[in-house]
């Protein structure tokens, strides 16, 4: 055996430590998550909201989102196209809204493209009491929700195994420099 085979080992083996290395970082960061939602899952509230909303842990695309609001009978009261501003996905809700239980199902794209989807209920004690919205210039105005959002921590910072993949990567590139100088001595 020549003395080129132990470089091709190290270096195929540094390759698989690399493949894992990969798999693991996007698997671990794969998807966003659902922050808070408002109304809060199973909470019950004076009258319909003239809005629900989610919001993510990233901002999640405009096309392809849909949010229903559904009420006992099975009839969607959302109106309009789901608005996203930020990290939070907003669909308005269609006035006079009854009274009742209501199921939001929401189907977001989330901020890697792939789609996510989940639902959560709440309780209105009176009917929604909403302005029809008429011709005129279009005003966006974010109102306060009615309960804060609740806190989840924020873990969009590198993680480790990203650091430690960089690590990785820089011993690689030095050892390859380091092997092509031997040969490169060789060779002269």
């Amino acid at each position: 055996m020549t003395s080129k085979f132990p470089a091709v080992r190290i270096l195929a083996g540094v390759l698989v430590l690399l493949l894992m290395l990969f798999g693991s970082v996007t698997a671990a960061s794969a998807h966003d998550a659902v922050t808070g939602t408002a109304p809060s899952d199973g909470e019950t509230v004076d009258t319909v909201p003239e809005q629900v909303t989610v919001t993510m842990s990233n901002t999640p695309a405009t096309i392809g989102s849909e949010i229903q609001v559904v009420d006992g009978s099975g009839t969607n009261w959302a109106t309009g196209p789901v608005d996203v501003l930020d990290q939070t996905a907003t669909q308005a809700i269609k006035p006079g809204a009854p009274a009742g239980e209501y199921t939001v199902k929401w189907r977001l794209v989330s901020s890697d493209s792939h789609p996510i989807e989940g639902e959560f209920t709440f309780t209105a004690t009176a009917a929604g009491t909403g302005q029809v919205v008429g011709a005129g210039p279009m005003v966006s105005v974010k109102p306060v929700p009615e309960k804060p959002l609740e806190q989840v921590k924020d873990e969009s910072s590198v993680p480790w195994s990203v650091i430690g993949l960089f690590v990785v990567l820089v011993g690689v590139v030095i050892a390859m420099v380091i092997v092509a100088r031997r040969r490169l001595g060789r060779d002269e």
